[in-house]
């Protein structure tokens, strides 16, 4: 993220900024069905180790890249194995791990993880001003290689006893769905590139977004169909959805993620635009929700293992991330100290239980074989919620930000105020007097009603998680 302008830059591309993390996200996406059923046909270790070449692969080929295109596919490559380290580091930990030790080490996965996160950002920036940005991709590649040695050696697994459908006991490339596999993928990037572009490419309302949509929904029908009632052995056999706690594990899961992300996307943008804190300052001020999802993934995964009971963090998750979205809407008017900074911590926890309960769920009254086809399910909509909860922040952020101030300023040059303003936090920082007021109480305006999203998401997920049937693992 450090490095997008400079590396966008550099090929006379600033405009197409966006596509470096889209082509991830699209690739991600695209690929993230596929790993639950081919680790069931070639084994999980091999899918791993072919997870980190992709990620690999595509890194070096953003390191060298000589065109934006080139970098583009880079990065589309990348997102292939990145869905394969989420999905199989999942269904591993499913195979080898006691249920009521899965939180737990979900917990460990998730603190890794925003770890990686926090560091990343500074050191990719640093290496960016140092050595290049290029270094930022060609490092990543030794470091795969790495993991996959330690896999090699260190991972011993035994390779689960899995019926196949089709009577096929092989690991022929025949007993792979390609047309659900090729209809999925085709409806899944309809979609992103809908919720990721619309909006900022093309209008909500138009061709572009009509088309994009019609695709999306045309292929997901069609797979729909084909899963049922052609293939022999199907990406994702859709009667798993019918299995207890699976669609309301999947639904709190992204609910919660969706309304986290929304909320992380708005927190650095309220103090550059209130205080005009400088990005590194704005970015720090997302510390108390990391912490909060460390603490409260470790509290999630201590309370299932003791207790063996997963519907209670279920339930508490969202009424406890909830708190946070409702002292964002009433505390953070434009003036906030320090104290106030940290509102977000239960926003961070709550998600962390959530996140650490849902898969747990998931999986309570699955069968073995099933595992993990319904963990890249999991996953694909946990990825394709980040991409939701951003837009959704940031579409309702613009529209309210925009009528707040039609509202409230006119006369001449009115017009180029919003339009400014509504494209430059550093414009918004060089305002003065009245209109910089106007200017920032509509944006908080904005924020408002992003939180209120956010709040209705966690909200919705306590109530599903009511429905969740119990018992002790």
């Amino acid at each position: 993220m450090a490095a997008t302008g400079p590396i966008s830059s550099e090929f006379d591309r600033l405009q197409d900024a966006n596509w470096l993390s889209t082509a991830y996200t699209l690739g991600l996406c695209a690929a993230q069905p596929m790993y639950g059923k081919l680790s069931d046909i070639y084994g999980r270790k091999p899918l791993l180790l072919a997870s980190y070449f992709f990620l690999a692969f595509g890194c070096v080929i953003c390191g060298v890249a000589s065109l934006m295109s080139v970098m583009i596919l880079g990065r589309v490559i990348s997102g292939i194995g990145g869905a394969g380290v989420m999905a199989m580091s999942s269904i591993i930990i499913t195979d080898i791990v006691p249920k009521r030790e899965v939180a737990t080490w979900r917990a460990y996965v998730n603190i890794s993880m925003t770890l990686g996160r926090s560091i990343g950002g500074p050191l990719g920036g640093w290496l960016t001003d140092t050595i290049g940005w290029r270094w930022l991709f060609l490092l990543q590649a030794p470091m795969m290689a790495i993991a996959a040695l330690l896999v090699i050696f260190l991972l011993q697994l035994t390779r689960p006893r899995i019926t196949p459908l089709s009577g096929d006991n092989s690991s022929s490339i025949r007993r792979v769905d390609f047309l659900g596999t090729a209809l999925l993928a085709t409806s899944i990037v309809g979609i992103t590139l809908l919720f990721d572009r619309g909006g900022q490419a093309f209008p909500w309302i138009s061709l572009s977004a009509l088309a994009l949509a019609s695709i999306a929904l045309v292929t997901l029908a069609t797979f729909v169909y084909v899963e049922t009632y052609v293939a022999l052995e199907p990406i994702f056999d859709l009667r798993i959805l019918r299995r207890p706690n699976v669609v309301s594990s999947y639904l709190i899961g992204s609910l919660q993620i969706c309304a986290q992300i929304g909320m992380m996307f708005t927190v650095p943008l309220y103090f550059q635009v209130t205080e005009s804190a400088s990005a590194t300052v704005a970015g720090a001020h997302l510390i108390p929700a990391v912490i909060g999802n460390t603490i409260g993934g470790l509290m999630a995964g201590a309370f299932i293992r003791r207790t063996g009971q997963y519907k209670p963090v279920v339930v508490m998750a969202g009424f406890v991330a909830s708190i946070a979205y409702v002292l964002l809407y009433l505390r953070w008017n434009g003036h906030t100290g320090f104290w106030e900074s940290l509102y977000i911590f239960p926003g961070g926890m709550g998600t962390a239980f959530a996140s650490a309960a849902a898969f747990v769920t998931m999986t309570s009254f699955l069968e073995p074989e099933e595992v993990a086809m319904a963990t890249g399910g999991y996953i694909l909509l946990f990825s394709f919620a980040l991409t939701a909860g951003v837009t959704a922040a940031n579409t309702v952020l613009g529209l309210e930000f925009k009528r707040q101030m039609e509202l409230k300023l006119s006369g001449p040059g009115a017009q180029k105020i919003i339009q400014r303003a509504m494209s430059d936090t550093q414009y918004i920082a060089g305002l003065k007097g009245h209109v910089r007021q106007i200017v920032v109480g509509s944006y908080i305006a904005g924020l408002k009603h992003t939180y209120i999203i956010s709040f209705a998401c966690s909200i919705l997920a306590s109530i599903i998680g009511l429905a969740v049937r119990n018992h002790r693992l």
